[in-house]
């Protein structure tokens, strides 16, 4: 009769499904997970937003010759640190070049390569780091492939053991090679030497893998940005100079200054918008910048236009605490102007210019006007700026997201079919198992009581056995030897008294076990009291907390387990502890019950014990109780039981 709301429950499902778009998921356990999965990988990259990717400067990287055939030697390039210094990550990051879409692999990522350090120039020692040179490693895409180093070292060295092969010919080509400490890329500006390098400027030069230009521009999240995110400072041609200030709050050692372009996105596209064609960096402790100190100025060339990427000036430590950008000439010989999108200062291994007050020697008028705290509001134009670390880590979670969903994907269409196959069993054979439900759930059921009783059977027999058997067996020995003649035949008497008054009472506590009517009255505390008493004569009993108010909803099969299990660890005492003082404490706290049994004996390694029948007995009843069993036990420092059920 219950076949009828099953099958019932089971049509509501398939409409619920089917009205849902994806009832296939019904059939199958594979793919309503692989959904799920896929599901949940969409959405976090989705959280992770779009990246802002594209060259905006000229630059593209460090690239090999292409061959037609594999170089006979592995080519290798590497980064002079110009001291050995601690290393904390390394990334590589692929070339993106005119042709290349954002989804296709990257333009000449090495196949197979490694990476190493050394404090030598020729790496006659040297420290590997990554090494991927038995498969080929996966395309990153644009992604930066990051290795974790924590080391130091002087020299960082990329040795390729199989190039790129695209139209038929073989090189290499990387962005960019950055080397971070903490917060600070130390390779930029980095001495680069390699085995094999086309010097085509300004795309391809190996001075390039250290210039800080690629295609993934600053270290940003894309997100909602304010309505404009740059300022402008200007004056006629001939005044006095033009600049941007900021003042840090207090003198304080200084990391970096690093100059964010503006990217134009009112108007025409342009990256590095108003960039200064020369300018000098300045640091002061005086608001008047009386006391400056140059830490950058440009020569007497042009500086090329960085694009969206940011200029960063090493401050190697000095002190300060107001920094100037000054220009020297600008973009338009008519009007001395420029803009900057952020000026941010490192120090502390952190950004510490978020926030700051902005000075600048002039007009910054704008229409509409454009509020000076916006060059330390910590966006750049495209996007909210981030720490180094923090971007890496999360262009290798996009990548990581992206390998898998391309995975699940592959899975799908097979999980799909798998699922389709077996819903068209499910509505052939539905008729054969609605005909023959009712039978199969009668016969079950008669196969479960019939298992009940058998185990009711084995359990009364293992309990009557257990009890009784044992006691019995000791009457027919004394009742023996009390025969004989000659023998003291009162002490075997009285003994055959106690052993028989002790077998009734077990006679009792199995029929108490059992609901026996007559013994109904008799609730489980008690039982626990007398069995203590007699399980534990000579010896000290005493009862922190008495089995009172113990669950009277409990079934007859709980109570059998608690009590039984509570004899167990009786006798174990007796057969094994040598104690001669027991503790006890019984009682429900907190929605458990919690049954505690501590013995002054002799104590063992629980580590080394051998699994004997007591503890793989008490294991197994506080298993069926769904409950925790514990021992504590030391060699000479007794033993303590704990069990432990949820008040059901």
């Amino acid at each position: 009769m219950r076949m009828i709301p099953a099958t019932i429950a089971l049509m509501l499902a398939l409409s619920t499904f089917a009205s849902a778009g994806d009832w296939r998921g019904l059939f199958s356990s594979d793919l309503r997970a692989t959904e799920h999965e896929l599901e949940t990988r969409r959405a976090e990259l989705a959280a992770l937003g779009d990246p802002v990717v594209g060259n905006t400067a000229p630059q593209f990287g460090y690239q090999t010759n292409q061959r037609p055939v594999p170089p006979p030697e592995s080519p290798w390039v590497q980064v002079d640190l110009g001291s050995s210094q601690q290393i904390d990550t390394i990334a590589l990051v692929p070339v993106l070049v005119d042709f290349q879409p954002l989804d296709r692999g990257a333009y000449g990522f090495p196949k197979r390569f490694r990476v190493d350090v050394s404090n030598e120039a020729s790496f006659g020692d040297f420290t590997p780091l990554f090494v991927h040179t038995d498969d080929d490693f996966p395309s990153p895409g644009v992604a930066p492939v990051v290795v974790d180093a924590e080391c130091k070292a002087r020299f960082v060295r990329v040795t390729v053991t199989k190039p790129a092969e695209e139209n038929h010919t073989f090189f290499v080509a990387l962005g960019e090679l950055m080397v971070l400490q903490k917060n600070r890329n130390i390779a930029l500006g980095g001495r680069v030497k390699s085995s094999d390098s086309v010097n085509l400027p300004p795309r391809w030069d190996q001075s390039n893998l250290t210039d800080g230009r690629t295609p993934l521009g600053p270290p940003i999240r894309n997100g909602v940005m304010p309505e404009f995110d740059a300022i402008f400072v200007n004056s006629p041609a001939g005044s006095s100079p033009v600049w941007m200030a900021v003042d840090l709050g207090r003198e304080m050692a200084l990391d970096e200054v690093r100059l964010h372009p503006l990217h134009a996105r009112q108007g025409a596209d342009v990256p590095g918008f108003r960039f200064p064609l020369q300018f000098r960096v300045e640091l002061a402790a005086l608001a008047d910048f009386s006391d400056a100190r140059v830490l950058f100025q440009t020569a007497n060339s042009d500086y090329p236009n960085p694009g969206n990427n940011p200029v960063t000036i090493n401050a190697s430590g000095q002190s300060g605490r107001y920094v100037r950008v000054v220009l020297i000439k600008a973009e338009i010989p008519t009007v001395a102007e420029f803009a900057l999108s952020e000026l941010e200062v490192q120090a502390f291994g952190r950004r510490v210019s978020t926030g700051c007050e902005v000075s600048t020697s002039g007009d910054t008028k704008r229409d509409p006007p454009r509020p000076i705290t916006q060059l330390t509001d910590g966006f750049t134009s495209y996007g909210k700026l981030m720490e180094l670390p923090e971007w890496l880590d999360e262009w290798a979670r996009r990548s990581s997201l992206h390998a898998s969903i391309r995975g699940l994907e592959k899975l799908l269409p097979h999980r799909i079919t798998v699922a389709e196959r077996r819903a068209a069993w499910t509505g052939a054979g539905s008729a054969i198992v609605l005909s023959l439900g009712i039978a199969a759930l009668t016969l079950r059921a008669r196969r479960v009581r019939a298992h009940e009783q058998e185990r009711f059977r084995n359990r009364l027999a293992r309990d009557l056995h257990d009890e009784i058997g044992s006691n019995l067996a000791g009457i027919a020995v004394l009742s023996e030897t009390a025969a004989q003649p000659g023998g003291e035949n009162e002490g075997d008497l009285q003994e055959i008294h106690r052993i028989a008054k002790e077998s009734s009472e077990a006679m009792r506590e199995v029929l108490w076990l059992v609901g026996a009517r007559q013994e109904m009255g008799i609730d489980l505390g008690t039982q626990m009291q007398t069995a203590a008493a007699r399980l534990l004569p000579g010896r000290a009993i005493r009862w922190l907390r008495l089995p009172e108010h113990l669950p009277a909803s409990w079934s007859m099969d709980t109570r059998r387990q608690v009590f039984l299990f509570f004899k167990e660890a009786l006798t174990n005492i007796v057969r094994h502890a040598r104690a001669d003082s027991v503790e006890i404490s019984a009682g429900v706290t907190g929605g458990l019950f919690e049954l505690r049994i501590k013995d002054n004996g002799r104590g063992f390694d629980v580590a080394t014990a051998p699994a004997g029948l007591g503890l793989h007995s008490l294991r197994d009843r506080a298993k069926s109780l769904n409950g925790n069993f514990t021992i504590e036990s030391m060699p000479g420092s007794g033993t303590l039981v704990i069990l432990t059920i949820p008040n059901c």
